[in-house]
């Protein structure tokens, strides 16, 4: 009989709603969700509780534990795939990590899903995204696709797919290059597939990593404290193609000279850093000073990124650059 592999690590998806408001997390057993709906015949599911918590709390520590167990997971040949349920808050953080170190040579899929309401709220998403997960993960569409997100009846690439928004239920979107397929019903409709896919063997050791955000008139005199703490790398989210102010050029380049990597992203939502401006803080004097330009990647992609390639053993500037612009 086939399998369905399903990981469990939290999030309003297992979520309760309390006496005194708010939920609890971790009340609604996934199995029990799972009794509840149209599920395909001639399939066993299998249940692997690897963490009850808010996706806040989120670590590259349990998402080691979870790619551990996707690979022994795909050692059987019985499985035909994996789902795994998780907060909405760290979701496509997590998601992007898990398709970067997904088995290469791997064809079967590992969809990921999460709720904004809990199953036992009015109107909730909690039963319709597990439901459609299934019939995604059991289906020879989703063959080849790697780690896929779906929310809200639509497949997303992880790299590009964001939370836009706090409580609807279509919060997960991508803001330029759009669903990878939608899910109606038992249907699964693919429009278009990731041109590559990229896989990284990481260890257990994984780098400190920040994001800094830089706003008008701002310093980065913050920056200074990080090699204090040992940071290895600062993701920093500048303006537009790439540009900061005077001040917090020159506290990058501080920081860079200490030996930290610098990633440059934009604070934009869709397109590219580039090198053309030449001024104090134009992305051309980052570059001189050792930065590294992230091309497309939003900040917190970059830091996951970045965080597999050094976890990975990856830490030639000119590799990571070039892993950034493939």
């Amino acid at each position: 009989m086939k399998k369905i592999h399903i990981i469990t690590t939290g999030g309003t998806i297992s979520a309760k709603h309390a006496q005194n408001q708010g939920v609890d997390l971790g009340k609604i057993a996934m199995d029990n969700l799972v009794d509840t709906l149209h599920c395909p015949s001639n399939y066993e599911f299998v249940f692997h509780d690897l963490a009850a918590i808010d996706s806040s709390l989120m670590s590259f520590e349990i998402l080691y534990q979870i790619t551990i167990c996707i690979s022994n997971i795909f050692k059987d040949n019985d499985t035909c795939g994996i789902i795994i349920t998780h907060g909405t808050d760290t979701l496509e953080e997590s998601a992007y990590f898990l398709s970067l170190c997904y088995p290469q040579n791997e064809m079967r899929p590992v969809i990921v899903t999460g709720s904004q309401r809990s199953s036992d709220e009015v109107g909730n998403d909690a039963l319709a995204n597990l439901q459609d997960a299934i019939w995604a993960v059991v289906s020879p569409n989703t063959q080849n696709l790697g780690v896929l997100v779906l929310f809200n009846q639509a497949l997303f690439m992880p790299r590009y797919v964001h939370k836009s928004h706090t409580y609807f239920l279509h919060a997960f979107q991508t803001s330029h290059y759009g669903m990878l397929g939608t899910v109606d019903n038992k249907k699964i409709s693919i429009m278009q597939i990731p041109a590559r896919q990229e896989h990284f063997s990481v260890q257990r050791n994984f780098p400190r990593i920040d994001i800094y955000k830089a706003s008008l008139d701002c310093t980065g005199d913050i920056l200074k404290f990080y090699n204090e703490l040992k940071y290895q790398a600062i993701i920093i989210e500048a303006f537009g193609r790439g540009n900061v102010t005077e001040e917090l050029a020159n506290n990058i380049k501080s920081l860079i000279n200490s030996g930290c990597y610098i990633l440059i992203t934009s604070d934009c939502a869709a397109g590219s850093v580039a090198p053309l401006y030449n001024f104090s803080g134009g992305l051309p004097r980052l570059i001189e000073f050792g930065a590294i330009p992230a091309f497309d990647y939003s900040a917190k992609k970059a830091r996951i990124k970045l965080a597999v390639l050094l976890a990975s053993g990856i830490t030639d500037k000119e590799e990571i650059t070039k892993h950034f612009h493939e």
